[in-house]
């Protein structure tokens, strides 16, 4: 999995679909990478991804409490319009912090 260090937060590229046969992959990197090398802050950027199924939201909201335990948090920014739209269903989009933008995600997690 590609990933960056930008101002001392992990910047991660999820793949085009986080679902059943890979969530727990990107879970356990994110995980292993970032918050088990002391990083609180995490970016993931969904640029490359077309399609996430329950697993992959599922995913997402472990993702998110796991920082929320760590005094940390993760931003989720460059989420396509079919996936914004299921969150929003889910009423995520309420709970997840979703930027449109890295530097929007920056500016949240360096306040």
């Amino acid at each position: 999995m590609n990933y960056e260090i930008i101002d001392g937060i992990m910047k991660i590229y999820v793949p085009e679909e986080l679902e059943l046969n890979n969530a727990q992959d990107v879970k356990r990197f994110v995980y292993d990478q970032a918050f088990g090398k002391g990083y609180k802050y995490v970016i993931l950027d969904f640029s490359r991804t077309h399609y996430i199924d329950s697993t992959g939201i599922g995913v997402i909201v472990a993702l998110h409490k796991q920082a929320l335990v760590n005094a940390g948090a993760v931003a989720f920014v460059n989420i396509d319009q079919n996936i914004k739209s299921l969150l929003r269903m889910t009423a995520l989009d309420r709970v997840l912090n979703i930027f449109d933008s890295e530097e929007e995600a920056l500016r949240f997690l360096k306040s």
